[in-house]
């Protein structure tokens, strides 16, 4: 498969299954499970990515059921990861699952015969007919509601890794959307390159908003640092802590990363691949397809407590006045206003 295919480090592969052993009674002992995981093509885990809260997700489901043999599996390309999955097809049994991890397995997914095995594509809403699975974690709502939560500040900046991936897009659009409708003024927008190096660029991010803080930036200390960026996003956070610029998470819980953070918005992934992970365990079906969301729970706002208690104490060693400074309360006001119009956008909107 080649030196990138199994992921190192982190668990040994265990291909093999006990299918021909006998236990001391002298019965054969039942095959054990396999799953095996096909991440995106090229993925570099960083800590920070959609394949990162895939990997964890996995992580944990293995420490709970050890009796489970996994593969994870790292493709340079497509077609590298096209013969993977047809290697899968090959050898699956009725105690095989293969999850595969994005929209780049669109293409791949229905040309695919799980036969007794199970085949599940994440962050699709097509359904298949050819007994493949999908589920679809709409982000453009909750994205919507955290740019309505911005909407108290003067200026809002959204930096994005690229233009053209579609979940940035989404969420980057989402997020611009609820705050203009809210604020009546236009977000800006910075872009850190023209390909997927543009998760990856922290440092060149902080260095150019440090340089850029009385330009482009703008000299205001209220401006709402917003980080669609991957693992760049670390470079905008060392920003906000050291220039005094206001910042949310994206994504996951980032209140680690900032002191000036006062909330995030998670896209739960995790537990929606745990949940299918234990409903194969238990042999529960799955449906052809799903959606998940904010209208679910897997999408929601976590406030920073860490903020709130904290945040005006050290802020008024730099500021006189403190604007901006909201309460817990006061958003949590906001989010109840907001929450109906973001629900109304997830339901319009198809990712």
């Amino acid at each position: 498969m080649g030196k990138s295919t199994i992921i190192s480090g982190l668990f040994v592969a265990l291909v093999l299954c006990a299918c021909g052993k006998e236990n001391p009674s002298g019965e054969q002992a039942q095959p054990k499970r396999e799953l095996t995981v096909l991440f995106s093509p090229g993925v570099s885990f960083s800590g920070a990515g959609y394949d990162d809260a895939i990997l964890k997700a996995v992580v944990e489901s293995m420490a709970e059921h050890p009796q489970v043999n996994h593969s994870l599996l790292r493709p340079e390309t497509l077609d590298q990861a096209r013969g993977m999955a047809q290697q899968w097809q090959e050898s699956a049994g009725e105690r095989s699952m293969l999850l595969l991890c994005g929209v780049q397995y669109e293409a791949l997914a229905p040309s695919l015969s799980p036969g007794k095995g199970r085949v599940l594509l994440l962050d699709s809403r097509q359904t298949l007919e050819n007994g493949v699975a999908t589920l679809q974690l709409k982000r453009y709502g909750g994205a919507y509601l955290a740019g309505a939560l911005c909407g108290g500040f003067p200026n809002v900046y959204i930096i994005k890794a690229l233009d053209g991936d579609r979940m940035m897009d989404t969420v980057a659009d989402g997020i611009q959307a609820g705050f203009e409708d809210t604020a009546n003024v236009e977000a800006g927008k910075l872009v850190l390159s023209d390909s997927y190096k543009g998760v990856n660029m922290p440092d060149e991010l902080f260095t150019y908003l440090y340089t850029h803080a009385e330009g482009e930036m703008g000299p205001e200390r209220a401006d709402m640092l917003v980080p669609v960026c991957g693992a760049s996003r670390t470079g905008a956070y060392m920003f906000s802590n050291n220039c005094y610029y206001f910042s949310i998470g994206v994504g996951e819980d980032c209140s680690p990363f900032s002191d000036i953070l006062p909330f995030s918005l998670v896209y739960d992934l995790g537990s929606i691949v745990k949940d299918y992970i234990g409903q194969w365990l238990e042999g529960e079906p799955w449906p052809a397809h799903q959606d998940f969301g904010l209208s679910t729970g897997h999408v929601y706002i976590q406030y920073n407590a860490r903020y709130f208690e904290l945040s005006p104490k050290q802020l008024l060693l730099w500021m006189e006045e403190l604007p901006y400074m909201f309460t817990q309360e006061q958003y949590m006001e906001w989010e109840a206003r907001y929450r109906p119009i973001a629900l109304e956008q997830e339901a319009s909107h198809a990712y």
